[in-house]
Formats: structure tokens, C-alpha cells, sequence
């Protein structure tokens, strides 16, 4: 009685809708006559009458232009010309609306709203009248199975019977003539309904066997196959929502996972012919996606003992959708080898949601092992599909990371891991040199087994020992290089690169396992060595910069071990004096610095034109710092100055000694003629050391450390005069090193400077000496005496009348004018200071012979001046 009654409201909404659409086709035809009376500025036209050009082709149209029906014009309640299709078979003369403008958006969301939705939802609820009117019974107990069964089947035939006869019926027909959504939408509607009620006869009651269930399940299929060559996408699609919501509306699903899978998997084919039969990529992408929600779903139920089954069905299902999308055409703007990757990485994803119910068995890898084969094969046949390849290799990676980080890998999971990852890196080799997709195979085949040395280090949990570990990196290691090798020639931008960093790495990786810490910093030192001469035999510059990369990372290291170096330096810049304190052992800096340095500086030459200018100077630069660190550690062995009192007694000597050194090696550098090859480098090293000497020089000598400030012995004048020699000698270094012509990239700047340097140096050696004499070897703590002055006065005078004379020799004007200079203060020293002290014959001498001299000196230069102003003109 309910059913009946539930029924018969269904068909008072049907005549509802009935009386409805006959007023709007009214409606319409009163909107014709009115344009054709010309009330609506239309262009001439004979338009034919509507109701005759609609009906004919429902039923006259064939297959292959079902689609094109499936759009008819929208409801004449818009009061808008329709949005014109397309339609490539031969149909009626158009109706002269179709010819107006495209309509807005606004209208074109109303025809949508107003016209498309409400018969598509009728079309589902029609479904769900079914489906529930059949719980209802069985809820109720108001029909036994079998009749539940038959009402339900009859109700199925019923909907597909008014969908393709409905139009016949004596004044109802009109509502299936004037809009074919309707008759699509009850076609999919019986459809479902069959569909479900096959399930429920064989499920719930047992009615039919499985083999019946089945053949009436392949029937129904076959029907909604046959009516969707009439009624088009709607009726499939009715019919896959249907078909997917019977299990659920049914109530059943976990308890029953085989019968349930076995029913999907027919009912899932079906749809897959049809969208195969009808180039529908769509119906594929949505079937796929039903039966994905399925399976996910029993994922998260008790399904253990079932899981097998499941991953059987994924794995089907993931490989029938790819293969029906590659015979299908494209949809919803999406390119055709990105849907084909859809159904394969889905069933990768469930297959890694599976592998933890079954805890990782063999029957796990072997699932993911058959789609991965089968996304290799995809990509070894289209080349477009290569990034599935490689989505399966990322899941393959995420699975290998969830099997390891659940319990640590014990022997199967290990042995599956390898397989699976020894099948893409060997596939990876296989295709690396593929005109299109080369590239990503490459990438594939050193991501697979990286990836996996990688994950087993962070989630492995292995017990292995360290020779394991580095025979592991050695491993993949080679298949890497044996990559960079096949690839030195390929156009490709980024394996080749990305190869040797790997190669490079691992190897690194296996050395500092295995050698001893002391030679820790040899090992990127040599890994820069094998990258430069791999990028001088390739010529690409991308491994240039890996090799400076790892040239960076000796100096750094170099850095780190030479860390007590650096400290001394800062101190010595400080001006602390125990700096012997400071000091490595020579042992440990060996190794660490030195050689590396060497190394580095070695590499910087030989592959100069390979590194390019500007690399090869700072890893020269690198190189000589641990070369130089390890030079000054050997230089403070000797004398090992600590204690306060070794530095008065041996501190300037020492400071004496480096400076020069360095002063002297520069200056044999610069000063010498070399082979090509040799020149430029020898004479930016020595340019380098007489920097550092220079600076040496008047940063510690004349500011931080001067004798005359600092307490320190210079030796017993005038047998061992050191602070003479120093400082005399200095200013020597600083006049040839300004007047050398073999630096042509000094300038007459710079030339200026050094000369002044070494006049100033001059006058520091003169006062100096003057206070050695004086005082003897220590010159810091007595006070100044008169008579100290005196010779002040007297030497630096003989100083600006040597300079004086030297100049006019020479035709020298800086001699010249320095000399007039220094004779001036001097003049004005004797006038206001030393003058003062002197009285009686003594100051009357002084200023007479100090009056003479200058006249002379005077009327010299003023001679010379006037004999150069001639040969000008």
C-alpha cells in the first residue's frame, strides 16, 4: 500500500510538471507569432514551426548524433535567444533564434539554474525514490523479497519504458518532445534502479545465485549501453551514480567486501566499454573515481582478511582505466596523457594506504611492483606518459619510507625495496638517451637508488657497520657516474650536473668513512680535483661551479681545523704578545692545512683557464692562507716566544726576520721575467707577499708594536744595530718596489705612495739610529736628552741635504721637494727648540753655519732651477 501510494505521488509530480511545460511551450509559440507580427526587431526570415522540428529528430535521429540532442534549446520563460550548438550531422532548418547573439553570463547561469539543474536533480531523486521505496518495504515488512524484487524491477522498467515511449502518450507526450533532458534523465533514473535491485535480490535475499547476479548485472549494463546510444551522456551518467550509490543505499559494504568488489569490478567494466565505445574520457575519469571511493572506503574498516582482494581490485581498476583513457579522446581541458596518469597514481596511493593493513607483505610489493612495471611500460611506449613513470617512482619512495619508519626494514621488505628501486634505476639507464623524455629518465634512474640509500639511513633503523654504509655510497655511486659518462654529450641541462653532485657526494661520503679524521679536509680537496678535471674533459660549466662548491668546502674545513691559527692572528692583531700559546701542534695543522692548501693552490693553476679569472684567484687565495697559516706556525717554532721576557729579547728580531722574508721573496717574484704560463700567477703571489710584508711593516713596527712604545731589545750598537737594519731596509723595499717596472697594473697613484712610504721610513731608520746610539739596545723607556735632539737635528738634516743632492742628480723633483721639506722643519726645530737650550758661542756658531748652509743651499737650488727653466724653453 505504501509503495503504491508512494508511487502514485510520483506521478502527480510527473502531470504537475506536464501541465507546467505546456503553458511555457504556450508561452513560447505566443513569443513566435509576435515576432513574426513584428513586434520584435528580428532579420527577415521564414522560420519553420518549432513543435514540428523538435519532435522528428527525437525520434528520427540516429546514434551518432545522440550528444548533439542531448542540448536542446532553453525554456521560452527566458525570453532570450538561446546559446547556439554546434551540431555536425544534418538536421531541420534552425530555428532563427539560434542565429541571435550569444547570450551573457548572467543568462547563461540562469539557463543553467532554471533550465539544466532542476531535470538533472529530478533525474537523482528519481533514483532515490526507487532506492528508498524499497528500504521502505523492506523496513516495513510489507512485501517479501521476491515481491520487494519485482516491484523494484518493474519500477526500473517502468522509468526507461516512459523515457523511450513517454513522447507516444496522448497529451503527456508533449513534455518528452519539448525538452529530451527529461527522457535522459528517467532513462539513467531506471537504469540505477535495475542496477540496484540486483544487488539487493542477490545480496539481501539471496534470490539469485552469483552467476545469475552476474549475468544480470552484465544485462543491465548492456541496456544502459544500448540507451545512452539514444539518450547520451545523462543516461550514462545517471546510470554510474546509480550503480556506485546501490551498495550504499543498501546498507552493505564492509561485511560483504568480495561480492561487493566482483559487482564493482563487472559494473565498472561496463562503464569503461562504453566510455571506450563512445570516446566518453569523462564517464572513464568517473567510473575510476567511483570504484577509488569504494575501495578507500573499505580501507578504513576491519578488512583484513579481505585486503588481498582489494589490492587486486586496485590494481585492476588502475590499469583498465589507464588503458580505456588511451582510447578515448580528452575532457574537461585536461591533456590526455595527464588523465591516463590519474587512474595509475590513484591506485599507487591506495595501494600504500593498503600495504600497512596487510603489514608490508610480499603481496603488497607485488601490487605496487605490477603498477609500476605498468607505468614503465606506459612511458616506454608514449614518452608523454614519462612523468607517471616517475610519480610512480615518488610513491614507490613514500611507500619504501612507510614500510622502513613502521619497524625498521627487516630482510623482505629490504629485498622488495631494492627490487623495486633496482627496476627504475635500471630503467633509468636504459632510456636516458631518449630524444623527448631522455631527460627524465635520467633524473628517474639517480633519484631511485639515492632516494633509497637515503631513506634507509634516516628510517631504516639498520644495524650495519660503517663499511656497509660506505660500500653502499660506493655502489650508487658508480651507477651515478656511469649516468654522467652516457650523458657527457647529451643536451641536457640538468642530469649531468645533478649526476656528478651525486657521484661526488656519495664518494665523499665513502671516503670520510673510511679514511682517518686527520685526513678529513684531503677528501673534498680531492673530490674538487676529479670534479675540474671532469668539467675541463666535458666543457660545461655547471660542474665548474660543483668543483668550486667543493673547494669552498676545503677552505672551510681548512678553516674549522686551522681554527687556532685564525685565533692567533686576531691576537697578534690585537697586539698580544704570548702568541706562542695560541698555537696548534704542527702535526695536526699539517694534514688539515697545509696539504690541502697546497692542494688547493695546485688545482687553481693547473685548471686556471678552466676555473676562469676570478675562481682561480680565490682558490688560489684559499690554498696560500693554509699554505702561509702553516709557513708562520713552522716560523714561531724556533724561538717559541711566550713569556713577557722572551718577547723583549726576541720579539723585533723575529718580526724583523718574517717581514723581510716576505719582502724579499715578493720582490724576487715581481722582479724576475717568467715563462707565460708562470708569469701572471708568480707575480700576483708576490705582489701578495709584499703586501703582507708592507703591511707588516708599518702596522706593527711604526703603530701597534714601534720599539720607541714598546719594550724590546734591538741589539748592542753598532755591532748588531737591528733597528737600523729594519727600518733602513724598509724604506729600500718601499722605493723598489714603487719604482719596478713589472707591475703594469700599478699605477702612478699608487708609485707616489710607496715613494713616500719609504721617505718616511728613511727618517724612522735616521731617528732611530739616533736614539739607538744614545740609549743602546733599549729605546722604549729612557727619557730624552738635549743631546739627543741635537743629533736629531744634525742627522735629518744630512738626510734632506742627501735627498737634496740625490734629486738634483737625479733630476728627482720628489727627492727634491721631500728634501726642501724635511730642510724646512728641520730649520724651524733648530730655531724653536734647540737654539733654546744653547747659549753664548754655541748658539752664535750654530745659527751662523745653519745661515750659510741654507744661503747655499738656497742659491744651489735656485741655479738648478733656472739651468732646467732654459732647456724647457
Amino acid at each position: 500500500m505504501i509503495e503504491q501510494l508512494l508511487i502514485g505521488v510520483i506521478l502527480v509530480l510527473i502531470i504537475l510538471v506536464v501541465d507546467t511545460r505546456q503553458k511555457l511551450a504556450a508561452m513560447k509559440n505566443d513569443l513566435l507569432e509576435m515576432r513574426n507580427d513584428g513586434l520584435f526587431q528580428q532579420p527577415s526570415a521564414s522560420p519553420p514551426e518549432t513543435e514540428r522540428t523538435v519532435t522528428p529528430v527525437e525520434n528520427t535521429r540516429p546514434a551518432t548524433v545522440a550528444k548533439s540532442v542531448a542540448e536542446p534549446d532553453p525554456p521560452a520563460e527566458r525570453q532570450a535567444p538561446p546559446e547556439p550548438r554546434p551540431d555536425p550531422s544534418p538536421v531541420p532548418e534552425p530555428d532563427p533564434m539560434a542565429e541571435e547573439a550569444r547570450p551573457s553570463a548572467a543568462k547563461r547561469f540562469e539557463d543553467l539554474i532554471g533550465g539544466k539543474l532542476p531535470i538533472w536533480i529530478g533525474g537523482i531523486a528519481l533514483i532515490f525514490a526507487g532506492f528508498f521505496l524499497v528500504r521502505f518495504s523492506i523496513e516495513a515488512g510489507f512485501f517479501g523479497p521476491g515481491a520487494r524484487s519485482i516491484t523494484a524491477t518493474l519500477f526500473g522498467l517502468l522509468l526507461i519504458g516512459l523515457s523511450e515511449f513517454g513522447q507516444k502518450i496522448p497529451r503527456f507526450g508533449k513534455i518528452f518532445a519539448d525538452d529530451v533532458r527529461i527522457g535522459h534523465s528517467i532513462a539513467g533514473a531506471g537504469i540505477a534502479v535495475l542496477y540496484a535491485t540486483l544487488y539487493m535480490a542477490s545480496e539481501l535475499y539471496g534470490l539469485l545465485g552469483l552467476t545469475s547476479a552476474l549475468i544480470g548485472v552484465i544485462g543491465v549494463t548492456i541496456l544502459a549501453f544500448v540507451l545512452s546510444q539514444r539518450h547520451g551522456p545523462p543516461t550514462a551518467l545517471m546510470g554510474l551514480i546509480g550503480g556506485f550509490a546501490a551498495p550504499y543505499v543498501a546498507g552493505l559494504g564492509a561485511e560483504s567486501v568480495a561480492p561487493l568488489l566482483i559487482y564493482l569490478g563487472v559494473f565498472t567494466a561496463g562503464l569503461f566499454g562504453l566510455a571506450i565505445h563512445r570516446g566518453w574520457a569523462w564517464l572513464a575519469l568517473l567510473a575510476t573515481g567511483g570504484s577509488v571511493i569504494w575501495t578507500t572506503a573499505l580501507l578504513f574498516f576491519d578488512v583484513t582478511g579481505d585486503a588481498p582482494f582489494i589490492g587486486v581490485f586496485v590494481v585492476l581498476i588502475a590499469i583498465g582505466g589507464v588503458l580505456t583513457l588511451s582510447r578515448t579522446g580528452t575532457s574537461f581541458g585536461i591533456p590526455k596523457s595527464v588523465m591516463q596518469a590519474i587512474p595509475l597514481g590513484l591506485g599507487l596511493l591506495q595501494l600504500i594506504l593498503l600495504a600497512p593493513l596487510i603489514e608490508f607483505s610480499v603481496m603488497s610489493w607485488i601490487f605496487f611492483g605490477i603498477l609500476s612495471i605498468f607505468s614503465i611500460a606506459l612511458a616506454w611506449k608514449d614518452e608523454d606518459l614519462t612523468p607517471a613513470a616517475a610519480a610512480a617512482l615518488g610513491l614507490s619512495l613514500t611507500l619504501i619510507t612507510s614500510a622502513f619508519g613502521d619497524a625498521g626494514a627487516n630482510r623482505t621488505e629490504l629485498v622488495a625495496a631494492i627490487a623495486l628501486v633496482a627496476l627504475f634505476t635500471a630503467c633509468g639507464h636504459l632510456f636516458a638517451l631518449r630524444e623527448k623524455s631522455g631527460w627524465m629518465w635520467a633524473l628517474i634512474g639517480l633519484a631511485a637508488p639515492t632516494g633509497l640509500v637515503l631513506v634507509a639511513f634516516l628510517f631504516g633503523d639498520l644495524d650495519w657497520n660503517d663499511n656497509i654504509w660506505a660500500g653502499l655510497c660506493v655502489l650508487v655511486a658508480a651507477t651515478s657516474a656511469v649516468m654522467a659518462w652516457r650523458l657527457k654529450d647529451a643536451p641536457w641541462l640538468v642530469p649531468l650536473p645533478l649526476a656528478s653532485i651525486i657521484t661526488a657526494t656519495l664518494l665523499s661520503v665513502a671516503l670520510w668513512i673510511w679514511l682517518p679524521d686527520s685526513f678529513a679536509v684531503l677528501v673534498p680537496a680531492a673530490i674538487a680535483g676529479g670534479l675540474i678535471a671532469w668539467a675541463k674533459l666535458i666543457e660545461r660549466k655547471a660542474i665548474v661551479v660543483e668543483a668550486s662548491l667543493f673547494a669552498a668546502l676545503t677552505g672551510l674545513m681548512m678553516m674549522i681545523f686551522g681554527a687556532d691559527l685564525i685565533e692567533t692572528l686576531f691576537g697578534s692583531l690585537s697586539g698580544e704578545i704570548d702568541l706562542y700559546g695560541y698555537l696548534p701542534d704542527v702535526d695536526d695543522v699539517l694534514l688539515k692545512v697545509f696539504v690541502p692548501g697546497l692542494a688547493l693552490t695546485g688545482l687553481a693553476f693547473a685548471f686556471r683557464e678552466t676555473w676562469g679569472t676570478a675562481l682561480s684567484r680565490i682558490i688560489a687565495v684559499i690554498g696560500l692562507a693554509g699554505f702561509s697559516g702553516f709557513v708562520y706556525l713552522l716560523a714561531k717554532q724556533p724561538l717559541a716566544i711566550g713569556p713577557i721576557e722572551d718577547f723583549v729579547q726576541y720579539g723585533f728580531v723575529e718580526r724583523m726576520v718574517f717581514t723581510h722574508i716576505l719582502l724579499l721573496t715578493g720582490w724576487l717574484l715581481v722582479s724576475r721575467t717568467w715563462q707565460e704560463k708562470w708569469q701572471a700567477p708568480l707575480t700576483a703571489l708576490g705582489i701578495a707577499l709584499a703586501s703582507i710584508g708592507l703591511f707588516r711593516f708599518l702596522y706593527f713596527d711604526i703603530f701597534l708594536l714601534s720599539p720607541t712604545a714598546v719594550k724590546q731589545l734591538l741589539g748592542p750598537a753598532p755591532i748588531a744595530n737591528f733597528g737600523t737594519l729594519h727600518y733602513g731596509a724598509a724604506a729600500m723595499w718601499f722605493w723598489l718596489f714603487a719604482r719596478t717596472t713589472s707591475i703594469p697594473q700599478m699605477t702612478s697613484h699608487a708609485r707616489r705612495v710607496l715613494h713616500i712610504g719609504s721617505l718616511l721610513a728613511a727618517i724612522a731608520a735616521v731617528m732611530i739610529t739616533v736614539r739607538q746610539a744614545v740609549h743602546g739596545t733599549d729605546i722604549a723607556t729612557p727619557p730624552f736628552s738635549s743631546t739627543e735632539t741635537y743629533l736629531y737635528s744634525a742627522a735629518l738634516l744630512a738626510l734632506a741635504i742627501a735627498w737634496l743632492v740625490r734629486g738634483v742628480q737625479t733630476t728627482n723633483a720628489l727627492l727634491r721637494i721631500s728634501g726642501l721639506l724635511l730642510l724646512t722643519l728641520v730649520t724651524f726645530k733648530v730655531f724653536l727648540l734647540d737654539a733654546r737650550q744653547l747659549e753664548g758661542i754655541l748658539r752664535i756658531l750654530s745659527f751662523l753655519g745653519l745661515g750659510i748652509g741654507l744661503m747655499g743651499i738656497g742659491w744651489m737650488y735656485g741655479k738648478i732651477m733656472r739651468s732646467e727653466q732654459a732647456e724647457s724653453d
